[in-house]
């Protein structure tokens, strides 16, 4: 490894060779979500024709704030990995499907990140029945606010 979460795959690619990787990768606030502890990563590289393979699993919880009642929410994240990198040699497309690989270079930092982040929800609840902040009080709808009920809004 040749800095965080770069990876150098080049015996995987030129030799064929298996490489296992099992890593806590550190992940940076997104959006309203932060990541109290580093995603666990356990995958294996392999290639297979003209690809990388990646499969395994990553592990991580994001915390953040119920869009209803405001309550702290932890979230577990378990992801099972399957993805297949196509091998473009040099170029460095940012945007590109293949963006984490530069020439035998894996990004796993960058991998992981792009992953979790498309996994998380758009908007995170503390459970499907919360019914949100009174709008009078400002108390929660789960028999705390003793307001005259009204339907949530």
């Amino acid at each position: 490894m040749s800095s965080v979460g770069k990876i150098d795959v080049g015996a995987v690619l030129g030799a064929g060779r298996e490489l296992d990787l099992h890593q806590a990768i550190p992940l940076p606030d997104f959006g309203s979500f932060s990541f109290p502890a580093p995603a666990e990563v356990a995958l294996a590289a392999r290639r297979v024709g003209r690809s990388l393979e990646l499969e395994g699993t990553i592990d991580t919880a994001a915390d953040g704030a119920c869009a209803r009642c405001l309550d702290d929410v932890r979230l577990p994240i378990h992801l099972e990995v399957s993805e297949n990198i196509e091998l473009d040699g040099e170029r460095a497309d940012p945007l590109g499907e293949s963006n984490v690989l530069v020439g035998e270079q894996l990004d796993l930092f960058d991998l992981v990140r792009q992953l979790i982040d498309s996994a998380l929800p758009i908007v995170l609840l503390c459970n499907e029945e919360c019914q949100g902040l009174c709008p009078a009080c400002g108390k929660k709808r789960d028999g705390t606010c003793t307001c005259p009920q009204s339907d949530p809004e």
